[in-house]
Formats: C-alpha cells, structure tokens, sequence
C-alpha cells in the first residue's frame, strides 16, 4: 500500500479499532494526526505545546529527513546515526576512484578502511575541530558531499543547510553516564569515587569486576590521558602533532587517527572474543578490534588501571581533581548532563513518595549548583503550577511575584494534592519550571493562546459542507492572500471530503477595552466541515498574544467579516467558538446570515471594501464582470479571484452558479439599490 502521509517525525500509533481510527505522534512537528482506516487518509492534525528550541526544529531533519537528504527516499544521516548517536557497526566507506586529498597539513589516502561509526553530538569545535576518525575534515561543513556522494542526493547540502546541521549538534548533549555516582567524594583516598565499578556488564548474566581506582578519579590524569585527551569530550590534536602539552609526553608520531572523544566508551561494552554472547559486533577502536573488557588490573595491559577514567568520562574531567589538564593545549567544555539529571520523586498523600529520598535529591543540587538543579511540577492550591529552586529550600512559582518554602510545597503534596520534582541541568531549570516558551513572561499567566474556531462560507456552502473546488483544481496560492506570511503544508491539499481545505481565511484576536484594536492575527485554511486550522492543516489555531480575554473576528477575502460580542478567555484552556451556531451572539446587527439554522458569514464583497452593494458607484456586481472581460456576460474565466463570490473556481456573470445573483441576494433579493454593511467595529 501507499504510505500514508502525517507530519513529520512520526514516533507512535495508536489503533481505535472500534472506530477504525488511528492516532500518530508526531514528534517533530509536535502533533497528533488522526488517520481514517476506511480511506488512509489522515483526518484531523492536533497541535500540543512542543519546547524544541528553534535550533533543533531547524537542524533537526538534516539528520532524519530521507526524502530530501537521499536519492532513493530510503537514507538520512540518522540510518548510521541513530539519534546523532550511532548504529554499533563499522563501515568501509572509502572511494577506489577517489585521489589523494590534503587537509591541516595531513595527507590521506581515498581508501579509509573499515572505521565504526561515531558519535555527531557535541562534536562542533572541540579540539582540533577536525572530524572523523582520521580527521580528514576540517570542519562540519566538509560532510556536505555525503549527501551527494553517500546518500544519493542530487547535490550536496547548501552551506545554509549545513549551518542549520552544524547549529543542531551543537544543541546537542550527551546524556547522563549511568557509570558515575551521583556524588563522589573529593578526598585523594575516596572510599566513594567517581565511578560504581561494579555495572558493567559481561557475558551472560555476568558482570565485570573493574579495578577500583583507589583516589580521586581523574586524579592522576594530567600525568597520563588528558596529554593527549582533552578535558571535557577527549577531543585533541591530529595524529602525529604531538599531545597537548608544549613539548609532548606521549609520542603521537605513528598514532594513524586523531584523538578521539572517550565519552562514548562505556556504550561500546558487549563485544568480546572466545564467546558467542556478545551484544555487539564491534570493539573499542576505531576498526572495531579490541574486546570490551574492563576488568583486568595492572599496568601491564594496555587500558592500565584507567578502566574506571574511561568508563565514566563523559561528563568531563573535575578540575579540582586534575588542575593541570585545564592549562593544557585545545581545552574546552562539554555539554554531558550529570548523572542525577532526569532523577525524579512524587509525592502524593503519605503513602506515596518518599521524603527521604526528596531531600536528597534537594542536598544534590545545594552541593552542585553547577551540575544540578530542581524543578517541580503538579497540583498546588487546586492548580496546575510550576516551581524551580532557588536555594535555601524556597522555590520560584510560576507566578513572578510568588515564591514558596519546601515545607509549603512538601505539605501541600502530602495533603493530597501530587507534586513531582525533579532535577535538572540549571540552563534548563527555569524553562523546564515556569517559562515554557523561555519569553521572559511566566507560564501562570502567558497561557498559550489557542482557538478552536468553526465558521461556514455562504458563498462555498454546499448543504451541511462547503465545496472545495479551488483545492480541487489546484488553484489555492500556497500563500495566504492576506499579506500575513502564512504557507500552506502540501500534505493538506491530500485531503479529500469533509476534511478538505476550502479557502484561506482571516482570524483576529481583538481588544476587549477598544473592539477596533487587533492584538493578534493569522491566516488560516478553513475545511469543508468548516474546522479553521493552521496553514500546516493543524489543530487549534494558535496566536502569539498574551494570556487573556478577546473578542474573535472570523474574515474572508469576498465575504464580510463577524466578530463575537462576548470576549472569550484565552490561556487557561482552548475556548470553542462555532460561529454557525445561531446561539453564538455577534457584533452588530444582522452579523451573519441565517440559512436553514446555520449561520453564515455573507457572501458578495469582491471589492473588500465591507460593504454589499449590487448597484450604483463602487458595487460589487461590476468587478464580476469586468474579471470576464467587461464586454461579452456569458463569458467564464477559471482562477483564484475575489469575484468568485461562490468558490467553485471559475468567474461567472451570467447563467447558472453565477457569482452576481448572491450579491444581489445579500443586499436582500428585492431592492438593488440596498446595501449591507459589515458589522465590525
């Protein structure tokens, strides 16, 4: 069958079988398309509330997108990459056709040999800056052939393309090191070190006995790894430049690839030799030769009694431990989320939770500000509320001027209304806590303003549905004719029926204290069910005003616009507004018209002008047949036009559907010289 298309990055199905539906997440978009199984077609998309920064949205399908990054439909970056990560395999990508190519100085040979996949996160200007096992690229934007070359692609990535990339990664961080305890201790002969030696699995149900260090983890490293491993990711010079120390400790001069990052390690465990029980088919090095065994002491072998330094690297070299790596050569930081991040507790009554375990969380991040830090989220005083900690066991709320104790917030819980903390990178304490949207304005009150708007067309009302034969003879402009910078999803003109697209229209959030004064508009596309959704066919509309009450205003280029009489308030829920309910009042007198019970907004101002006139000085009879020529009035002209007052595509003036008659319909059928004025204020 054909595929079925939905948004992007789509993550997860739900079946309603019952009512031949089904629901898919689509993470990238940060919606839920709702899948017709009779047809195979996609129905509805909601839109939910999607933190991404903007960074990662615009990065984001370089990685993942097959379609745009591959020649058959069927690659991306991401096939070998998984989540920027990697796929555990070992590739020979190498080119018999290629030449010689010289890069920093280094010559190398077109042929790579087999080399394993690497990891892309955090990878931008660490070290050298060079990238790949053997540092053969100088720069992330050296990788823009390989959607040419590896990838099928037509052409290599645009240098914009590679920037959005290049941009991507650098968001990127690793993620806690389940290897690292949660909080070492810093005495030269720790009994609590850096690392719990004893996770690390071997084969079967076995797991390895590594050599406990003994001291301080990284204690001894500026004598040995960082010379030639950097501090943070392990990153450093091209092979043969020396180590990071002026003269150089460690002879670097027959290493065949550059110094790689070391904070993947503990991911390669599971390959081993003389067993059939391996997890992976690759080892430690950059061929993927060398068992993961972490368990043999002494220095005669060849990871010495740095098993522990290894396994636990990712999340960087303490300085306190190691001063003499941060004065080394090519130093920099790195993004690796500490071990406690992602730790959570819920309390719930007294008989959920544990308060013992809460307060350690809490004495974590007093110790390390630097590494942790704590939010809250749940029920307080009847509300969804957010907290972060500020120290001193006082929380921010999500109310600027409101912060709580820790005893507030515990006895609250306990009462019976849930509260969940949890810890957190400090960077992303405040966002995660009580700024979703990072706009400087608190979630209590910047509310996210969504619509769910349901409007009806007289000119394109086709019985209960509206007629959409402008989507059918493809001729929407792909932008909106309001000037707004809107753009149409292709995806949504694959809509066929009740769920497809009929116009583009107008939606305005107005002032409650000046009706005259729009806080807010966007162009949106209205379905012949009569559902306004956004331009990417999603669900409810959503505006950039602030959290409050406004008056709604539902426009069309060649109808007249309604507004509704009573405010609606916005950002605690998702108000509903029918307008082709009679029991929904408007502005004005005679705001919409009345056909069959179904209100509707009037037909017949091709002039845009907000009046209805079929005659005398500025009517709007005459651009109707002025479109046809102006001079034959059974002539016809097929277009997207505003004296196609019913929509069906083509310019009438005379015969049957023609687009004169609702004009002189809507001035009240009987007198020509009437007029109606739009009821807006």
């Amino acid at each position: 069958p054909d595929p079925i298309r939905v948004g992007q990055g789509p993550t997860g199905i739900v079946l309603d079988e019952a009512r031949n539906r089904a629901y898919v997440l689509n993470k990238f978009d940060g919606t839920i398309s709702t899948i017709d199984l009779t047809n195979d077609q996609e129905t509805a998309r909601t839109a939910f509330f999607d933190p991404t920064p903007e960074a990662i949205k615009k990065g984001r399908p370089h990685l993942y997108d097959t379609h745009k990054g591959s020649g058959h439909g069927h690659i991306a970056c991401g096939s070998c990459h998984v989540d920027g990560r990697w796929d555990r395999l070992a590739w020979d990508l190498g080119n018999p056709a290629g030449s010689m190519q010289t890069v920093s100085g280094k010559s190398f040979h077109p042929m790579k040999g087999l080399k394993t996949t690497q990891f892309l996160i955090d990878i931008i200007g660490k070290g050298t800056g060079n990238l790949h096992w053997r540092g053969d690229r100088a720069s992330f934007h050296d990788f823009a052939d390989a959607f040419r070359d590896l990838q099928g692609a037509d052409a290599p990535l645009d240098a914009t393309g590679m920037q959005e990339f290049s941009d991507f990664l650098a968001a990127c961080w690793y993620v806690p090191n389940p290897y690292r305890t949660y909080r070492p201790e810093s005495s030269v002969a720790a009994s609590t070190e850096r690392m719990n030696p004893n996770r690390v699995r071997g084969t079967g149900t076995l797991f390895q006995t590594v050599p406990t260090a003994g001291v301080r983890l990284f204690v001894s490293v500026n004598f040995n790894c960082s010379h030639c491993h950097q501090t943070g990711s392990g990153r450093g010079h091209l092979f043969g430049n020396g180590s990071n120390v002026s003269n150089g400790i460690v002879n670097m001069t027959n290493n065949v690839d550059m110094v790689p990052d070391l904070r993947s390690v503990y991911r390669k465990n599971g390959f081993f030799y003389n067993t059939n029980e391996c997890t992976s088919g690759f080892g430690m090095m950059s061929d993927g030769v060398m068992a993961t065994v972490f368990s043999e002491g002494g220095t005669g072998q060849y990871l010495g009694d740095y098993e522990p330094e290894l396994l636990s690297w990712s999340g960087g070299v303490t300085q306190v431990n190691s001063p003499a790596s941060y004065a080394f050569d090519l130093v920099h930081t790195a993004q690796d989320a500490m071990p406690a991040v992602g730790l959570r507790q819920t309390i719930n009554g007294n008989a959920i939770g544990s308060i013992t375990q809460l307060n350690a969380m809490k004495q974590l991040v007093n110790e390390k500000p630097g590494e942790y830090a704590m939010i809250v989220k749940g029920l307080y005083a009847g509300e969804q509320r957010g907290f972060y900690y500020l120290g001193s066991d006082n929380y921010q709320s999500d109310l600027a001027s409101q912060t709580v104790t820790h005893t507030q917030l515990v006895t609250s819980a306990q009462g019976g209304s849930p509260l969940s903390w949890t810890i957190v990178h400090p960077n992303t304490k405040v966002r995660a806590g009580v700024d979703r949207d990072n706009d400087g304005i608190f979630d209590y009150q910047d509310g996210e303003v969504q619509l769910d708007l349901v409007m009806m067309l007289e000119g394109a009302k086709n019985g209960n549905v509206m007629r959409t034969d402008l989507r059918n003879s493809a001729l929407l402009p792909a932008n909106d004719p309001y000037l707004l910078g809107a753009t149409l999803d292709g995806d949504v003109l694959l809509r066929t029926g009740s769920n497809a697209v009929v116009d583009w229209v107008q939606v305005q959030l107005r002032s409650t204290v000046d009706p005259t004064q729009v806080v807010d508009e966007i162009a949106a596309l209205l379905l012949a069910d009569g559902r306004v959704v956004m331009p990417g066919g999603e669900g409810p509309l959503l505006f950039a005003a602030p959290r409050g009450s406004y008056h709604v205003v539902a426009k069309h280029r060649n109808h007249l616009g309604t507004m509704t009489l009573t405010p609606r308030a916005f950002g605690t829920a998702v108000p509903r507004v029918d307008l082709r309910d009679p029991a929904v009042a408007t502005w004005g007198t005679d705001g919409r018209r009345n056909l069959g019970g179904t209100m509707v907004l009037w037909a017949g101002d091709a002039r845009a002008d907000q009046v209805l006139k079929y005659t005398g000085a500025t009517n709007d009879r005459d651009p109707v047949l002025m479109r046809i020529g102006g001079t034959v009035p059974t002539a016809t002209l097929i277009g997207y036009y505003p004296e196609d007052i019913n929509l069906d595509g083509v310019v009438k003036y005379t015969g049957a559907a023609n687009d004169r008659d609702p004009i002189l319909s809507g001035v009240g059928g009987v007198v020509p010289t009437a007029t109606r004025q739009e009821q807006l204020p």
